[in-house]
């Protein structure tokens, strides 16, 4: 058997009319959410950085936060990196992966670059790209990640150069050999997480592999044919100790795992959300001061502990994102967890050092890695114990986001880039996106409101 060889052929013949009307829902979400993040990355201080970086390299396609037009590798690049920039683009749970940031942008430069992208063929693009990241990074597992693999910047490239294959009509056989090029490419270390920016270039990095590799497979440029298979060098053997190859396969092309995709309401790291979530259930439901407060202790499983329930110390915005602690503090201050409390501002303020401190994460030994529920005592100087448990985040499948949660969300993140009318029109493209003749009308819309706020 090999694996790769099954992945192209599903890719190579995946037609728009096979999709669920929950996946389309699902990507129409996720298509929004990642313009929205796109544009609030522009506005960050390493999303200016990674755009000064592009700009010189002059080409059709636009970077979205900014309005220049570059080539499209560096198109993919900027807007990848844009997208998975604030901890808030949209998220698998299961394998850990952003499959937005790796995908949206290769089929959009393709678009600018020349290449007939239509609504219909952007989500059947899409839907192979979100399902090789999620299939690829639940193949490699948590293993990979105790390795301390990105499964976005390491699983995304194998998603990326579906998406980009996908659009440019590739057959089969060239499919696989793309597959076989960006599957060499990953990229990621975690430790980026304790306070460094490179963390948000994982999935312009992705995104970049993914356009690249397409674009070679398709002129004869060959690849690792048996990726999966080969166990010297191959790709799941090289990342990660513990693998499944059957995710690779299982069900493939009847059920899709990227219906399960998730949207972020907070703009922290995912294993963070229902501590968040459980803070503020108690805050709506109890009253008590902060005073009143002697710890708070969180209860959650091993991975989600391991990935973000390490002491809090203040260096970078970064670090800020990916505490339990840091988060936990900022809800119990303010009642909700927004972008204006991950900035320089914020990260050092003394009332929220001292209530972090208070915070404790501690392992539940009967939850397993992809559980992603928390439980949270505050206790209180009384002898009070206030607790809630919250099992699924807000935004995921059981408490999945609707379409007016997901416009809410893509019109605060973008109040500052565009105005009232300009969110109003793209939210009403991408609701009826498959009905869109060409997916540049999109873009064009995005970088013209851009720079008429600019102006």
């Amino acid at each position: 058997m090999n694996h790769l060889r099954d992945l192209a052929c599903f890719i190579a013949e995946l037609r728009y009319e096979e999709l669920p009307d929950e996946l389309i829902l699902r990507l129409k979400q996720s298509i929004l959410d990642s313009i929205g993040c796109a544009l609030h990355g522009g506005s960050t201080k390493w999303g200016g950085l990674i755009a000064g970086y592009v700009s010189p390299n002059k080409g059709p396609c636009p970077v979205w936060a900014t309005g220049d037009s570059v080539d499209a590798g560096n198109a993919a690049l900027a807007n990848g990196t844009m997208i998975h920039s604030f901890e808030m683009d949209d998220l698998h749970l299961p394998s850990r992966s952003h499959p937005g940031g790796v995908t949206l942008p290769v089929v959009f430069a393709l678009a600018a670059d020349g290449v007939p992208v239509d609504g219909r063929k952007l989500l059947v693009s899409l839907a192979a790209g979100y399902e090789l990241t999620i299939r690829v990074g639940m193949c490699q597992g948590v293993s990979s990640f105790e390795r301390g693999w990105h499964p976005t910047g390491s699983a995304g490239c194998f998603g990326s150069t579906a998406a980009a294959a996908k659009a440019l009509g590739l057959s089969a056989d060239h499919v696989q050999h793309a597959l076989g090029v960006g599957g060499t490419m990953p990229c990621g270390l975690m430790a980026a997480q304790y306070g460094a920016m490179v963390k948000r270039l994982y999935a312009g990095h992705a995104a970049m592999v993914g356009l690249m590799s397409a674009r070679l497979a398709a002129g004869g440029f060959t690849g690792i044919a048996d990726i999966f298979d080969v166990e010297f060098g191959g790709y799941p053997h090289a990342v990660s100790d513990k693998i499944d190859l059957g995710w690779l396969s299982k069900g493939l092309g009847k059920d899709f795992e990227s219906r399960n995709i998730g949207l972020k309401f907070y703009p922290s790291v995912g294993a963070s959300q229902t501590a968040l979530d459980s803070i503020k259930t108690i805050m709506k439901r109890e009253r008590f001061s902060l005073d009143q407060i002697e710890r708070v202790i969180v209860t959650t499983s091993e991975y989600q502990k391991a990935h973000a329930g390490w002491p809090y110390v203040p260096s970078t915005v970064m670090a800020a994102q990916m505490s339990i602690q840091y988060g936990a503090a900022v809800m119990l201050l303010n009642g909700r967890v927004s972008v204006e409390h991950y900035s320089e501002k914020f990260i050092r303020d003394d009332a929220i050092l001292n209530l972090a401190n208070k915070v404790e994460v501690h392992v539940d030994p009967n939850q397993k890695d992809q559980d992603r529920g928390a439980s949270v005592e505050i206790r209180l100087l009384n002898g009070g114990v206030l607790k809630e448990e919250t099992k699924v985040p807000r935004g995921f499948p059981g408490n999945a986001a609707t379409w007016e949660d997901v416009t809410e969300k893509f019109r605060l993140v973008t109040a500052d880039i565009l105005d009232h009318a300009s969110r109003d029109e793209v939210i009403s493209i991408v609701r009826d996106i498959e009905s869109l003749t060409a997916i540049n009308q999109l873009q064009e819309k995005i970088v013209a409101a851009v720079r008429k706020n600019r102006s």
